[in-house]
């Protein structure tokens, strides 16, 4: 994961049935929000995207199996959401080359735009497996969810860490 966040999965995926019950209310509207996280942030905040990594890189072995991907050329972005100048939410997505190149070109040129924006504003877009697992950072424990989408049946992932 990212070296800058030294963040740590410290559970397997799993479904939302299996999460712990232990998982606050808020947490858990974070983890089922249906709409773009970055709405969801500026109700009530000032919102700010910080871009950590845009770019052509290895991936983990794992993020290609969640991708059902053999593509050997990815695109990891990892970017901090901020509210009020909090960072709140830490995001890596895994976009296949092929996934930019045939799927969807906006994929590899969002530069400081939120993925989000344009995510939830095309039809083409389908989600089709979202798993939830619990990460560390430091002592503090924080929960996550990755979804793997598609479009134009290209997949790329998302994976969002709620940092609260």
């Amino acid at each position: 994961m990212s070296k800058l966040m030294n963040l740590e999965q410290i559970s397997n995926w799993i479904n939302i049935e299996n999460i712990d019950q232990k998982v606050s209310k808020e947490v858990r509207s974070w983890l089922i929000e249906e709409g773009p996280i970055t709405q969801r942030i500026k109700l009530t905040e000032e919102f700010k995207l910080q871009v950590i990594c845009d770019e052509e890189k290895e991936v983990l072995q794992s993020e290609l199996e969640f991708l059902n991907s053999k593509s050997m050329k990815n695109r990891l972005r990892e970017v901090l959401l901020y509210g009020n100048n909090t960072p709140r939410v830490y995001a890596r997505s895994v976009i296949p080359n092929e996934t930019i190149e045939y799927g969807l070109k906006k994929l590899g040129e969002l530069g400081n735009k939120p993925l989000g924006d344009i995510l939830f504003n095309k039809d083409i877009f389908k989600k089709e497996i979202m798993q939830y697992a619990s990460f560390k950072i430091n002592q503090d424990t924080f929960w996550g969810r990755k979804a793997r989408y598609t479009v134009n049946n290209y997949p790329f992932s998302v994976m969002e860490v709620f940092l609260f």
